[in-house]
């Protein structure tokens, strides 16, 4: 295909869009894909097997040969009852969005779908197109559902939005191609991307506070906890190691409680996307740590724990920042 073709090819198909997303609207969550709003035209080879069958027919004509009317008939009348199983096979179908969970800049974001059929027959061959890829069901069995994901490149953080999905078919002779738009308003967070490697915030990166969790001491006794490799051997509860058989480390701690600040102020020497790697790096390793941390941005502070939804929320408040809502 030359570039003159190809640019008007992609001309057509961004007014088509664009007329059906007007006439459309925006589709809520649980789509049903009804027949007004699914179209259908010949293939390439459709349109070569109608100049076949015309063809056959001046033919037929030009001879007055019964058994060429036959044929011609015939074979129109494959192409006529073809046109009614492509628009079939996607028709009514159900198109149910589940979500996606949030990932970092550079992965690649899986929106989840199911793919319903209501029907007393299976539908066959029915492909899913996104700018990214595609997604083709060989076979949707009647009243059965089909669970795939749309994956979606992302490259910066924020929200990426769901694309516009083409779902269309082929079946059952490749004559005529049937199709349709889904356009669901839906987005999904990105996180920043982490800093390759660990953060080189300044010393106020950590500070000391009064309340929470006591750093381990060796003033109080607290409790008993499971050996790690590295405990010194006075730690080790001998008492309970010949009663029990296990082998734990009495603990003990003081009164002064060491938290992680990942301030915006502790990463003066890196612009926006930069300071925001570096926190991202510093918030994850000291998650995995098992460390209580709090977070500092500009205009917002997010107080001290260590659970998984406070990690998701210092980690939307990292992906968001400086972002207006509708960006």
């Amino acid at each position: 295909m030359s570039a003159i073709a190809q640019s008007l090819y992609a001309a057509i198909g961004s007014r088509a869009r664009d007329w059906a997303r007007k006439r459309q609207g925006p589709d809520p969550a649980s789509t049903q894909l009804t027949g007004n709003r699914i179209y259908i035209l010949p293939t390439r080879a459709g349109l070569i097997f109608g100049l076949i069958v015309f063809t056959m027919l001046l033919g037929a004509m030009n001879y007055n040969n019964n058994m060429g009317f036959a044929l011609t008939f015939l074979l129109a009348g494959i192409g006529v009852i073809s046109i009614h199983h492509c628009h079939r096979n996607i028709a009514d179908i159900y198109l149910h969005y589940l979500g996606g969970r949030p990932v970092f800049a550079g992965e690649d974001l899986a929106f989840r779908f199911v793919v319903e059929n209501r029907s007393t027959y299976s539908r066959w061959q029915v492909r899913l197109d996104w700018p990214d890829g595609t997604v083709i069901c060989n076979e949707i069995l009647p009243a059965a559902r089909h669970t795939l994901a749309i994956a979606v490149s992302t490259t910066v953080r924020g929200h990426t939005r769901l694309p516009l999905i083409q779902l269309s078919t082929r079946f059952p002779l490749g004559l005529l191609r049937a199709w349709t738009w889904v356009d669901m308003n839906f987005a999904e967070l990105v996180y920043p991307r982490p800093a390759e490697q660990k953060s080189d915030a300044r010393a106020g990166g950590t500070g000391q506070m009064t309340s929470g969790f006591d750093r381990t001491g060796d003033d109080d006794f607290s409790g008993l906890r499971n050996y790690r490799f590295g405990d010194p051997p006075k730690h080790i509860a001998w008492k309970a190691l010949a009663r029990t058989g296990e082998t734990l480390v009495t603990e003990y701690r003081s009164g002064a409680t060491d938290l992680v600040w990942i301030d915006w102020d502790d990463f003066p020497n890196a612009d926006t996307e930069g300071r925001l790697a570096k926190m991202t790096r510093l918030l994850l390793d000291t998650d995995r740590d098992g460390k209580r941390y709090g977070l500092r941005l500009p205009g917002s502070e997010i107080a001290p724990a260590a659970d998984p939804d406070h990690r998701y929320a210092c980690l939307k408040a990292l992906a968001l920042f400086n972002i207006r809502p509708d960006g």
